[in-house]
């Protein structure tokens, strides 16, 4: 794997591991990216062990953000 990803990976499992788990909200915040971005990266670390464990509806001023035109 590429240097970025490995360093990315290495950030998401070090801070899920020293809070137990978190928010997508929260760990998106720590990296700096937005949530959706976050998501993505936590769906490919599906097989390591990561679980996405909470959903939840989309404001509804955020979600015609969202909405393509």
């Amino acid at each position: 794997m590429d240097g970025w990803w490995e360093d990315i990976e290495r950030e998401i499992t070090t801070w899920l591991e020293d809070r137990g788990g978190g928010s997508v909200t929260d760990l998106a915040r720590h990296l700096a990216l937005s949530e959706e971005a976050t998501v993505s990266l936590l769906a490919v670390l599906l097989p390591a062990g990561v679980r996405i464990c909470r959903v939840e509806p989309v404001p509804h001023r955020a979600r015609n953000r969202m909405t393509p035109r």
